[in-house]
């Protein structure tokens, strides 16, 4: 996210500096000749003409002023007009009101600049590079955070009757989060029990049927646990347990099969007997 838009306000930069090179290009390298021009035929028509009897005539001295532009227009320019030519002639027109988006344009560039630089130093960590392409501190802090996940170890410290049910149980890779949730409120309760027995410890609840459920701790006797793994579908390796539900269910006389206990009937969780 930091590289995108740090692209991105770089990129706008560059293109807001190059219009204004083009720009500045196109103002300081104008011949100005057409504008000496315009200037000339504004001051030959300073004299407004005169009406009379419904016909338009010029006064005298206006078409003794026009003469001169005709022969003017027919003929190159004075040579003092071709040495002012170029930048020297133009940097009075770069500083004027005509030349005022070049100066918008530069103050855009300058504050667009600063603006991108303040947002880089403000976005990018201070750690963020030391180590390569991440923040270094990040590790450390990671580190130090809470463990969310419980292990077997934990568990087993209080049940030591599941360690043995499982010892000979293709369940044993199971872990008990897995079926149990992560337990963390009964660990503290049951930690603190150790030490004061008349703590008291709540019971397990029943699973909601969520699979990522908030749960702290619960019990899940529920079909859906048990075929989540054990539903034989297309690619399973052979050597997997799998089934077909409808006809094992009907092979094994289940009684309902539509209860959510049904496989619990021959099956326990710890130790599927199998």
């Amino acid at each position: 996210m930091v590289v995108i838009v740090t692209l991105g306000l770089v990129s706008a930069v560059l293109a807001t500096f190059v219009l204004f090179v083009l720009m500045f290009i196109e103002v300081a390298f104008k011949p100005p000749q057409a504008s000496i021009n315009r200037l000339d035929v504004r001051k030959s028509e300073s004299s407004e003409p005169v009406v009379f009897a419904g016909h338009v005539t010029r006064p005298p001295e206006r078409i003794q002023q026009a003469a001169p532009v005709a022969a003017a227009s027919s003929q190159p320019l004075p040579q003092v007009a071709h040495a002012e030519s170029g930048i020297g002639m133009n940097s009075r027109l770069l500083l004027s009101r005509h030349t005022r988006h070049l100066r918008i344009l530069v103050v855009l560039i300058v504050v667009g600049g600063a603006g991108a630089f303040l947002v880089r130093s403000q976005m990018i960590p201070e750690a963020y590079g030391d180590r390569g392409p991440y923040r270094s501190a990040a590790l450390g802090q990671i580190a130090a955070l809470p463990v969310r996940l419980t292990s077997d170890a934990t568990c087993l410290k209080c049940h030591a009757n599941v360690q043995e049910e499982r010892a000979e149980s293709p369940h044993q890779a199971v872990r008990c989060m897995h079926c149990h949730g992560n337990g963390h409120e009964h660990i503290a309760a049951a930690t603190i029990a150790a030490t004061s027995p008349d703590h008291a410890i709540a019971p397990a609840a029943e699973w909601d049927g969520d699979f990522h459920s908030k749960q702290d701790l619960f019990i899940t006797q529920d079909r859906a646990t048990c075929l989540s793994c054990h539903t034989s579908v297309v690619g399973m390796p052979s050597s997997f347990r799998s089934i077909d539900v409808g006809r094992h269910l009907e092979e094994q006389g289940a009684e309902n099969v539509n209860d959510k206990n049904v496989c619990f009937e021959c099956h326990t969780g710890h130790s599927p007997g199998i």
